[in-house]
């Protein structure tokens, strides 16, 4: 059997504090937080990314997720809304030196009336 220890701050220090729900509940004489001898309430994290990612890049609805992982819809959104606010902004500024002029190559030379000597645009390098 596992040692018990404080779910906060992971202590071993503890004493018991009564009961709670038929359980046993202690508090830890180091960070003052009570807590009962039973498993973690939540999903894993992993499984917390692995439904962001089935979100975001296989176009899965919150509410497909939701009924898979067997919890809320509400608890879907949190997670989207945590790791978009986790994201990284991307750059909008293109360090590219290149340029693109292949509407404006079709604007002057697509004409049926020629201007000027009929010689293609060339641009000064």
């Amino acid at each position: 059997m596992s040692q018990l220890t404080c779910k906060k701050c992971q202590s071993e220090k503890y004493v018991k504090s009564g009961h709670t729900r038929g359980q046993q509940r202690y508090q830890c004489k180091d960070c003052g937080c009570q807590f009962t001898d039973t498993n973690r309430r939540g999903v894993h994290p992993a499984l917390k990314s692995f439904a962001i990612v089935l979100y975001a890049y296989c176009g899965v609805s919150m509410g497909k997720i939701a009924r898979l992982y067997k919890i809320s819809t509400v608890a879907v959104l949190k997670w989207i809304k945590a790791a978009a606010l986790e994201a990284k902004p991307i750059n909008p500024v293109s360090e590219s030196d290149i340029i693109m002029i292949d509407e404006g190559w079709h604007f002057v030379n697509g004409k049926k009336t020629k201007y000027g000597s009929g010689e293609p645009l060339m641009l000064p390098s």
